[in-house]
C-alpha cells in the first residue's frame, strides 16, 4: 500500500506517460494498471459525496458571482493565490467563497477519477505497445514529462487526452469494425468528459467511412456513395466533436468533394454559436479563457484541435485555459483543399494521408471535377436562395427517380437514399458557417485563394453577385475611375471585373472597366506599359461598340447617346495614345543611338511610360521643342485646332519641309526630293484639312525650292523629272486627287487680288509675280490638269472609280461639275482653264531669252491639252 501510495504521488507530479522519442515505439505509463483501478475506486466515493452535498446559498447568488468573477478565474482553476488580501462581504460572502471552493474540488475530483478511467481503458485495450505510431511527433514530444495533474487540469492534457482518443478509436477502426460501438460504449461510461454522445457519433461516423471504403475496394460504388452520404450527415450534426483532420482526408480519398466545404462550415457555424452563446465552449470542448488569456496564448497550429467534446457544468468540472477554435480555422480546410486540388502540389509540411496530401495525388480530371464540385457547393454555401433552390432540386429529382416506372430493364431506377439527398445541398448549418465571422467571409476567402492561384476561370464560373461586389472592391474601381493610384493586387482584380463583366454580356459595364484600367495611375509596385495601356483602351471600344452596351449605361434614348459618347472618347482617347507610343518610341530610340542627349533622351522616354499625358502636353512637352513637326501637324490636325491665320500650321510645314532638306548635305536636287518625299508622308495623314494641311502654302514652298529661293537650296533644280517633282508630290500628298492640287495651283496663279480671297500669305508672297516661279508653276499646274484627264479618261472607260467628282467642290475645283453635269462639263472646264493658262504662258515674255522658248513651248502644250479636252 505504501508502495502504491508513492506511486500514486508521483504520478500526480511526475510523468505518466514516458515514450521514446523513435517513431513507433511503445509507450510506458508509470502508474500501473492496479493502481489506475484503485484510484478511479477511491475518487468514485469522494465524487459521489460532493455531489449529494446541499449548497448553503442560493443559485441565483452563485451565478451572480459566475458572471462577475469569469474573467477572474480565466488564469486557471488551479492558478496561484491572489497576493492581496481579499475582502469577504460578511457571512454571505465567506459562504459563497466556500460553494465556489468546494465547486471547483468537485469538478477537479471528476475530471481526475475520468483521466484515470481513461488510462485505464487505454490498459485494458493494450494500446501501449503501438500507440507511437498512430500519434504525431508534436504529440509524443508532448507526453514526455506530463503529470497526471496537467493531464487533468491543463488544455495541454486535454489535448493529449483527445489525440489519444482519437488514436485509439482510429486504430480500432482500421483493425475491428465490429468493436467499434463496444469500445465506444465504455469509453463514453467511463470519461464522459472525454468521450460524450457526440464522440461517440463522430466515430460512428468514421466507421461508416471505413465502410464506405470498404464498399469502394469491392467496386460497389452506389453502396460506397450511399455509405458516404451517411457519413457526412452524422457528422453535420457533430462537426465539432473530433478531429476533423483526418475525417477530412478520409472524404476526399471517397471522392465526397462537396463534403470538403460542408463539414467545415457546419463546425464553424458550431464554434460562432458557442462564442455568440456565451458559455465559453468551443470546439475543443473547454471554456473560453476570455480574451486576455487568449491574446497570451500561442496560437495553435492548424489542424491541431481537441477531439473531446467536454459539458459545461456549473461544478467546476470543465477547466479554464483552453482557446475556442476560430471560423478562421474552419474556412482554412476549405482553402487547403482548394489549393491542392487546383495544383496538384500540396502545401509544404503536409504530412502524407493529410487532407492536402490526399487531394494532391488524385488524378487531374479527378481533381477538376473536384474542385468544381467543391466550389459549387461554397457558392450555394454563400447564397441562402442558392441554397434553398438547390435542396428543392435534390428533392424534386429524388422524388422523380422515385416515382419513375420500371421499363423492364435488367437494373431497375433506384433512387437516391435519404441521406444522399439531405447532403447534396448546403444545409442551414453551413449557410450559417459561411456567414459566422460577417456576410460574405467565407466566399470572399474563396475568391482569395483562387485568385492567388491564378484559377481565373473557376472563380468567373461562381455566381456574379456577390464577385461582383467583391472584385470592384478590392480593386478599388471608384478610386481607378476618380484619378486614384491603385496597387497591382487592384489592377489584378479590376481586370478580373471587367471579364466578368464581358462574360455576363454587360458590355457596357465591361467598357468601363478596361477604360479606367488604361487609365490608371499606377503605383510604385505597378509599371503600367504603353503597350498594355492601348490593349485595355481596344479592348474597352470594342465591348463599348458592342450590341446592347447602351443598356448598362442608361435607359432608352439616353442609354444609347451615352454609348455613342462612351464611343467618342474611347476613340479620342486611343488616337492621344497613339501619339504618346509614337513619341516613346522615337525617345527610346534615340537613347538607344546614344549621343550627347542620350539622357535627355531616356529621361523623355521613362516621363512617357509612366502615365497618359494630356494632348497639350505632349505638344508642348515633347513634340515642339523636340522638333517633331510632322507630329506637331498630326496633333494640331487631330484636336482641330484653328488659330487666326493659320500661322502656326505654316510655320510647322516650313520648319517640316527645311529641315528635310538641311539633311542632304548640300545636295540641291536630293534636298528638293526630301522634302517632297516629307510631303507625300504627312500630306494624306492630314487631308483635307485646310487647317493643319494648307496645300497651297505647301506647294509654294516646294516650288520655290525647285526655284532655289528658299530652304537652303541654293540654285533651281533642273531636269525633266525634277519639273514633275513638286506637281506629283502635291498630287501624292492630296491622296491623288487632282482637283484639290489644280485648286492650289490656280490660287497661286491668280492675280493679287484673286488671290486675297485665298489668305494674306499668299498675297504677301512677292515671288509669286516673279516670271521664273510663275512659269515653273505653271508647269507644275499642266501635270496637275494632265492627271486629272487621265482619270476622266479613265472613267469614261469604266477603268477608274469617281473620275471628276472626288470632293474638288470643297477644294475649288471643277470637280462638283462630275456629278451635276457629267464629265463632259468638266472636260469643257478645263479646257476653257488650259486656254488660260496658255495665254499666261505668252505673257512670261519677259522671263530672260533662254527661257522665252521654254514659255512658248508651254503655252503650246496647254493648247494641245484644251483641244484635247473640248474635243
Amino acid at each position: 500500500a505504501v508502495a502504491r501510495g508513492a506511486a500514486a504521488a508521483a504520478g500526480w507530479l511526475g510523468g505518466i506517460l514516458r515514450p521514446d522519442p523513435t517513431a513507433g515505439a511503445p509507450v510506458a505509463c508509470t502508474i500501473p494498471a492496479d493502481v489506475l483501478a484503485s484510484l478511479e475506486r477511491r475518487l468514485a466515493p469522494l465524487e459521489a459525496f460532493l455531489a449529494r452535498r446541499r449548497p448553503r446559498v442560493a443559485a441565483s447568488d452563485a451565478s451572480r458571482f459566475a458572471g462577475r468573477h469569469g474573467q477572474a478565474g480565466s488564469q486557471g482553476f488551479l492558478g496561484p493565490p491572489a497576493r492581496q488580501r481579499r475582502r469577504i462581504d460578511g457571512p454571505a460572502g465567506a459562504l459563497r467563497a466556500e460553494e465556489r471552493s468546494i465547486a471547483a474540488l468537485r469538478g477537479l475530483v471528476r475530471r481526475a477519477r475520468e483521466a484515470v478511467a481513461l488510462l485505464r481503458c487505454l490498459h485494458e485495450e493494450n494500446f501501449e505497445r503501438d500507440v507511437g505510431a498512430w500519434l504525431g511527433p508534436e504529440i509524443r514530444q508532448q507526453l514526455c514529462g506530463l503529470t497526471l495533474r496537467s493531464f487533468v487540469s491543463t488544455p495541454e492534457g486535454a489535448g493529449v487526452a483527445s489525440r489519444l482518443v482519437e488514436a485509439l478509436m482510429a486504430r480500432r477502426t482500421r483493425a475491428d469494425l465490429s468493436a467499434v460501438d463496444a469500445l465506444a460504449g465504455k469509453l463514453q461510461a467511463a470519461a464522459p468528459l472525454f468521450f460524450d454522445g457526440d464522440a461517440r457519433t463522430f466515430y460512428r461516423a468514421r466507421e461508416l467511412l471505413q465502410t464506405a471504403r470498404d464498399a469502394r475496394d469491392a467496386r460497389d460504388f452506389r453502396q460506397a456513395a450511399e455509405t458516404t452520404a451517411a457519413s457526412l450527415e452524422m457528422l453535420l450534426g457533430v462537426p465539432l466533436a473530433g478531429d476533423p483532420t483526418a475525417v477530412m482526408a478520409e472524404l476526399a480519398d471517397l471522392r465526397c468533394f462537396h463534403g470538403l466545404a460542408a463539414l467545415p462550415l457546419a463546425a464553424a457555424a458550431k464554434a460562432a454559436d458557442a462564442a455568440a452563446a456565451g458559455d465559453g465552449v468551443g470546439s475543443l470542448g473547454a471554456m473560453d479563457p476570455g480574451p486576455i488569456a487568449r491574446a497570451s496564448s500561442p496560437r495553435r497550429p492548424f489542424g491541431a484541435t481537441n477531439s473531446a467534446s467536454l459539458n459545461g457544468l456549473n461544478d467546476g468540472s470543465l477547466f479554464i485555459g483552453a482557446t475556442v477554435t476560430d471560423p478562421e480555422e474552419c474556412f482554412e480546410y476549405v482553402c487547403v483543399a482548394i489549393r491542392a486540388l487546383a495544383t496538384g502540389v500540396a502545401d509544404p509540411g503536409s504530412p502524407p494521408g493529410s487532407l492536402g496530401a490526399v487531394c494532391a495525388a488524385l488524378p487531374s480530371d479527378e481533381r477538376a471535377s473536384g474542385l468544381a464540385a467543391l466550389l459549387e457547393r461554397c457558392a450555394q454555401a454563400s447564397s441562402p436562395a442558392a441554397a434553398s433552390a438547390a435542396a428543392a432540386a435534390a428533392k424534386a429529382a429524388a422524388a422523380a427517380a422515385a416515382a419513375s416506372p420500371h421499363t423492364g430493364g435488367p437494373h431497375p431506377p433506384v433512387p437516391p437514399s435519404p441521406s444522399v439527398v439531405a447532403v447534396a445541398a448546403a444545409t442551414p448549418a453551413e449557410v450559417a458557417g459561411a456567414s459566422s465571422i460577417h456576410d460574405g467571409a467565407f466566399i470572399r476567402r474563396v475568391y482569395a485563394e483562387l485568385v492567388n492561384l491564378g484559377r481565373d476561370e473557376d472563380l468567373l464560373e461562381l455566381p456574379a453577385g456577390p464577385l461582383e461586389q467583391h472584385l470592384a472592391e478590392r480593386g478599388a474601381f471608384e478610386t481607378a475611375r476618380q484619378g486614384g493610384a491603385i496597387t497591382r493586387d487592384e489592377s489584378r482584380h479590376l481586370e478580373l471585373l471587367a471579364r466578368l463583366y464581358a462574360r455576363r454580356e454587360r458590355h457596357g459595364l465591361a467598357a468601363q472597366v478596361f477604360f479606367a484600367l488604361a487609365e490608371r495611375v499606377a503605383a510604385a509596385d505597378c509599371v503600367v506599359s504603353l503597350d498594355e495601356r492601348a490593349a485595355l483602351l481596344d479592348l474597352a471600344l470594342r465591348h463599348a461598340k458592342s450590341p446592347g452596351a447602351h443598356a448598362e449605361l442608361a435607359g432608352g434614348a439616353g442609354g444609347a447617346a451615352a454609348s455613342e459618347s462612351q464611343v467618342e472618347t474611347l476613340e479620342g482617347k486611343i488616337k492621344v495614345l497613339e501619339f504618346q507610343r509614337r513619341l516613346h518610341a522615337t525617345f527610346s530610340e534615340r537613347a538607344h543611338r546614344g549621343g550627347a542627349d542620350a539622357d535627355r533622351n531616356g529621361r523623355l522616354a521613362a516621363e512617357l511610360e509612366r502615365e497618359l499625358r494630356p494632348l497639350s502636353d505632349m505638344y508642348n512637352d515633347f513634340a515642339k521643342p523636340c522638333d517633331m513637326h510632322d507630329v506637331c501637324l498630326e496633333m494640331l490636325h487631330f484636336s482641330r485646332y484653328r488659330d487666326a491665320d493659320g500661322a502656326v500650321a505654316r510655320g510647322l510645314w516650313d520648319a517640316l519641309l527645311s529641315g528635310a532638306a538641311s539633311s542632304c548635305g548640300g545636295d540641291d536636287r536630293a534636298a528638293l526630293f526630301a522634302a517632297c518625299n516629307a510631303a507625300r508622308a504627312l500630306g494624306p495623314k492630314l487631308f483635307p484639312s485646310d487647317v493643319a494641311f494648307p496645300v497651297a502654302h505647301v506647294a509654294l514652298k516646294l516650288e520655290l525650292m525647285a526655284g532655289g529661293l528658299w530652304g537652303g537650296v541654293g540654285a533651281a533644280v533642273a531636269g525633266s523629272e525634277d519639273a514633275a517633282a513638286v506637281a506629283d508630290a502635291m498630287l501624292a500628298a492630296t491622296g491623288d486627287s487632282p482637283e484639290a492640287a489644280h485648286a492650289a495651283y490656280d490660287s497661286l496663279l491668280a492675280t493679287p487680288a484673286s488671290r486675297a480671297q485665298h489668305g494674306r500669305a499668299l498675297v504677301q508672297s512677292e515671288q509669286l509675280q516673279t516670271p521664273a516661279l510663275r512659269l515653273r508653276l505653271l508647269r507644275s499646274a499642266l501635270r496637275v490638269l494632265r492627271r486629272w484627264d487621265e482619270k476622266i479618261r479613265a472613267d469614261d472607260a469604266g477603268l477608274g472609280g469617281g473620275g471628276a467628282g472626288n470632293g474638288a467642290a470643297a477644294h475649288g475645283g471643277f470637280g462638283a461639275f462630275g456629278k451635276d453635269f457629267g464629265n463632259r462639263h468638266v472636260r469643257a472646264a478645263l479646257g476653257d482653264v488650259c486656254v488660260g493658262y496658255a495665254g499666261e504662258a505668252r505673257r512670261l515674255l519677259q522671263v530672260p531669252t533662254s527661257a522665252q522658248g521654254a514659255a512658248e513651248a508651254l503655252a503650246e502644250e496647254f493648247d494641245a491639252l484644251g483641244k484635247r479636252l473640248i474635243g
